[in-house]
């Protein structure tokens, strides 16, 4: 049992066992270097980590120093500070604002505004009117097809009225001969009195033949009229479609070049490029008003020797808000503890690494100068 105890007693280094492993091969003075020189690795690892923690433990510390300067900074010196601070905090709201504001203009729409942004305004009116041109002959347009319609039907009119005439003229002369060899039979025929109604038959056909004579006569008048206004309007209709189509070539060439469909759009995106353009100077005119009391802010600072002014220029509610900077203190303290708290565990393990090294080499003074060397090195990185 003896033998075991002092066998485990011997093993429970790491190092040490894994150079007396079975298939190590080494012998017990390159088993220990072995063992040392694994230790004197974590031990310089230990000691680069303790190094990071004292680094971060002085920059809070500093942190804090800085904030103790503030909150024991009399109110009339601290009074230009605050102000700064305030114009910073309202500058990133209004940024902010900005940034959160919905665009409804695209960024190569954008683009497309600011380089023509020169004729915008002229090329809205010149296709306002022409919509407005193209709008008006389409209705003349459409006038005039509504004019011809008419004078077609009329037209149509009076030809079927000049036919019913003619055919009128034709019925009362076949009427009057008819009426005449009657009036004549009965007269010479049968040796009756018909003088009065054959004179009153020739009369009543002159007449009735007259009318309609004279009637044809208007006609062909209105269809001369009638003829002539037809041709006018195809030939204002013609006028008015090369118009037109003269109009639409101008539409359709704005909208094309501007993407547009119409000028309440090509106005719309304009109206909307205005706003966006105004929208990115009180950007950055905030910005360059940001910048200019960012730097006097730390200016301000500066003259009462802070570890860090600049950082404030982003820690601007802290100054403005108490509650807030006793919140970042309390952070900072509770950050600066843990810190404390891990360098102390780094330090205890560095110690018993340095113990362990020590054990390996305590009969074994050759390899002292080497190894003495590496913890000497692990003394100055760890200020000891």
């Amino acid at each position: 049992m003896g033998l075991f105890k002092r066998r485990k007693k011997r093993t429970e280094d790491p190092f040490l066992e894994e150079a007396i492993s079975p298939q190590s091969r080494l012998n017990p003075r390159q088993q220990a270097e072995h063992a040392a020189l694994g230790y004197c690795e974590q031990l310089m690892e230990q000691s680069r980590e303790l190094e990071e923690g004292k680094k971060e433990y002085r920059l809070i510390t500093s942190y804090l120093e800085d904030i103790q300067k503030l909150e024991d900074m009399p109110r009339k010196e601290f009074a230009p500070i605050l102000e700064y601070a305030k114009n910073i905090l309202e500058l990133n709201q209004k940024q902010e604002e900005l940034g959160k504001r919905k665009r409804t203009i695209s960024d190569v729409q954008y683009a497309q505004m600011e380089q023509m942004a020169d004729e915008i305004p002229r090329a809205i009116r010149r296709l306002k009117n022409n919509e407005n041109y193209q709008s008006m002959v389409k209705r003349d347009m459409t006038y005039m097809e509504g004019e011809k319609s008419e004078w077609d039907y009329y037209l149509e009119s009076v030809r079927r009225e000049q036919k019913f005439l003619k055919g009128a003229l034709f019925a009362i002369l076949g009427l009057l001969v008819a009426a005449v060899c009657v009036l004549g039979y009965l007269k010479y025929g049968l040796r009756m009195n018909t003088t009065v109604w054959m004179l009153a038959s020739i009369l009543l056909a002159v007449l009735t033949g007259g009318g309609c004579l004279l009637r044809l006569q208007g006609d062909r008048e209105e269809l001369r009229r009638a003829r002539a206004s037809v041709n006018r309007a195809i030939t204002v209709s013609n006028q008015l479609k090369a118009k037109y189509v003269n109009a639409t070539n101008a539409v359709d060439f704005a909208c094309e070049k501007f993407h547009v469909t119409n000028s309440m759009e090509l106005n719309y995106l304009w109206e909307q490029y205005q706003e966006a353009a105004r929208e990115r100077a009180e950007f950055e005119k905030a910005n360059e008003e940001l910048g200019f009391y960012c730097k006097k802010l730390v200016q301000a600072l500066e003259g009462y020797q802070f570890y860090d002014a600049q950082i404030w220029s982003s820690q601007v509610t802290a100054l403005v808000d108490k509650k807030e900077m006793v919140e970042m203190k309390h952070s900072l303290i509770v950050q600066r503890q843990k810190l404390r708290a891990r360098i102390e565990q780094q330090v205890k393990g560095i110690q018993e690494s340095k113990r362990q090294i020590l054990l390996l080499l305590r009969d074994k003074r050759e390899y002292h100068q080497e190894i003495m060397e590496v913890l000497r090195t692990v003394d100055k990185m760890c200020g000891e």
